[in-house]
């Protein structure tokens, strides 16, 4: 029976229990523990060789392997009781245990922290654990390397942790099994908050690396080819590394593929791969090649180089559905999410920037396709290629005005032309809203002649259509600009695209000018008074109104007033014309010229003036004729008869 029981607590012991926790603890008589914050106590053996251990205030006689539940999910297992030495072994159980007021001064000693094995061996530890603290359990757990496994045990079973008194002492083993990589490798073990760390060195047995060639001439920017020869008279596995100068490249090729580590079985080959950088200068570098722990020293004379130059990269961009070359994408060369450089890709789909030599990324855009990124590496003095294939967008609008901006004369109404491309791979549906001016007329229509206005328009696919909006100012507007807008939404993506419209008011210069009378009728050396008035048929103000007057010589005309500053919209004013004609006038008709005159326009009308003679001068002509006919008859009488 005790045999069953010592086969079922071993199981207990080595088999971890899915989804539980075990813990194991020595105690001493009179010892106690808190697990989850219950008090655990060894009180005696009884007088049977039973342990007496009192559980939160109950106490329960149990032999090797007896059971008891202490909480819900945790149970406590008496394992090996030894009475000559007054202590007992407990096994805790759960799926959370935790054994509480781990001490804080423990020394760890080891007389042999460093050792020796061979590639995948297995080697132990002892260390000694000591409390100088208080009395406490002391939880045990070792830190190993990734590929390795360790356990700690106490000569007789694997353990988790050690109840020690104030200046007791326990010794315990580490057992580790190593991986088959070659090297030395730190590992540390922990007991409660102390720590110690513990070393192996794994040597491989007889690895030796050669190269055949093992200094090369190249220019810099380019990359240069080593063989390794990597032997070993048993199997093993060889990691590889290689100490090379700051910001140069290699790696390991085997079977044409990038290895870190080979397995050797006499002989093997490796390919080292160098990229040099372009910017390295012209001399002797040196190369440490590490396998396991052999080592090749080889070298790489550079023997011209491209520092200070700058790397040209040519990156040609096409449809990924047509293949065909896409012109005008903007590429952009970035460096920690700052732009470096920019351009433009021509017809042929190309574009070439410049840069100095480093890592980067390229950024190619364009309407109606999506955005693609590329990391690349541009090297000084080296001309790189980048191959792009962008997907076109299933919808994608553009609208355009030629022109968005145009100025009329109040009155006349606004006209622009739209034109929508759908450049995605559907058809599409727009919505279209126009934002105009308060009490401003307009529409969209399909049509500059239609009065119909359209709220929506059907586009193909890679197709385009023509619109037009119209706006009609108020004839009340003022004179000034004002902004309109156009939007746009797609049915197929629900973006929108806005087009701002601007009308410029500007004014309308007119003028008229009319005669109160067109005809006078003054004697000579009389005066005659008639008006004009002058009329602002434009919408935009006259300036320096006045009157200009052509009339017969030695004709005297007086004009009030002389002008008017300013004359505005639908305004008039009225200059009075006082015409004075000379005495010595004969009688008949004359024409006066009356021009209207302002900064911005003119006006020219014209005044018939009959001249009549007054009745003093009728006289005096009929006597000179008189006169003139008395002489003429004595002239006669006396030469006649002869």
């Amino acid at each position: 029976m005790k045999k069953a029981l010592a086969l079922i607590l071993f199981l207990l012991l080595v088999t971890p229990v899915a989804s539980a926790k075990a813990i194991t603890v020595t105690l001493h008589v009179g010892q106690s523990i808190r697990v989850n914050g219950i008090p655990v106590e060894f009180v005696d053996f009884s007088s049977d060789g039973r342990a007496a251990i009192r559980v939160n205030g109950t106490t329960y006689v149990l032999s090797f392997g007896d059971t008891v539940e202490i909480a819900e999910g945790l149970n406590l297992t008496a394992g090996s009781l030894k009475y000559n030495e007054g202590t007992v072994r407990i096994i805790l159980i759960g799926d959370d245990v935790r054994v509480e007021d781990s001490p804080g001064n423990i020394v760890l000693e080891a007389q042999f922290p460093s050792k020796i094995t061979a590639p995948g061996g297995e080697i132990s530890f002892q260390v000694t654990v000591k409390n100088e603290g208080g009395d406490a359990f002391v939880p045990l757990s070792v830190d190993v390397p990734p590929g390795w496994s360790a356990r700690i045990t106490d000569g007789s079973s694997d353990i988790n942790g050690v109840y020690l008194r104030h200046g007791e002492s326990a010794q315990v083993t580490i057992v580790v099994k190593t991986s088959a990589e070659t090297g030395r490798f730190e590992l540390t073990f922990r007991a409660g908050e102390s720590q110690m760390p513990l070393y192996v060195t794994i040597k491989g047995d007889g690895i030796r690396v050669l190269c055949d060639y093992p200094v090369k001439e190249v220019e810099a920017g380019e990359s240069v080819q080593f063989q390794l020869v990597l032997t070993s008279p048993s199997p093993t596995v060889v990691f590889l590394n290689a100490d090379m100068p700051e910001g140069w490249r290699a790696k390991f090729l085997a079977g044409g593929e990038p290895v870190r580590a080979v397995r050797v079985s006499g002989e093997s080959t490796v390919a080292l791969v160098v990229e040099v950088p372009s910017d390295a200068g012209v001399g002797m570098y040196n190369i440490t090649v590490k396998a396991g722990d052999a080592e090749e020293r080889l070298g790489v004379y550079v023997n011209r180089t491209h520092a200070g130059e700058n790397g040209t990269l040519s990156i040609k961009v096409t449809d990924r559905e047509s293949g065909s070359y896409i012109a005008g994408a903007r590429v952009e060369l970035l460096r920690g999410g700052e732009m470096v450089a920019e351009a433009k890709t021509l017809s042929d789909g190309t574009a070439v920037i410049e840069a100095p030599e480093g890592s980067y990324t390229v950024r190619i855009s364009k309407e109606a396709y999506r955005e693609v990124e590329k990391n690349v590496e541009i090297r000084a003095g080296r001309k790189g290629e980048l191959q792009v294939s962008m997907q076109k967008l299933p919808y994608y609008l553009e609208v355009s005005a030629p022109e968005p901006s145009k100025s009329q004369v109040l009155g006349q109404t606004f006209i622009y032309p739209v034109v929508l491309k759908n450049l995605g791979t559907q058809d599409d549906t727009y919505s279209l809203s126009l934002q105009v001016p308060e009490n401003w007329g307009g529409m969209v229509v399909e049509d500059p002649t239609s009065h119909t206005g359209i709220t929506s328009a059907y586009v193909k696919a890679g197709e385009e259509k023509h619109l037009y909006v119209i706006l009609i100012p108020p004839d009340t507007a003022e004179l000034g600009t004002y902004s309109s807008k156009l939007s746009v939404t797609s049915e197929g993506s629900g973006e929108s695209r806005e087009i701002d419209l601007t009308a410029r008011l500007t004014g309308s210069y007119g003028m008229t000018a009319t005669l109160e009378r067109y005809s006078l009728k003054v004697e000579a050396g009389d005066e005659a008074k008639t008006s004009v008035r002058v009329y602002n048929t434009g919408t935009s103000p006259l300036t320096n109104v006045r009157l200009e007057v052509e009339a017969p010589k030695g004709w005297n005309v007086k004009v009030e007033p002389r002008k008017v500053p300013s004359l505005g919209r639908d305004e008039e004013v009225e200059f009075t014309l006082e015409v004075t004609v000379p005495e010595n006038t004969d009688a008949g008709d004359y024409v006066i010229t009356v021009k209207a005159v302002s900064d911005q326009k003119s006006r020219e009308t014209s005044l018939r003036v009959t001249v009549n003679k007054g009745s003093g001068q009728t006289y005096l002509g009929m006597a000179i004729i008189l006169g003139a006919l008395l002489v003429l008859g004595l002239l006669l009488r006396k030469y006649g008869r002869r």
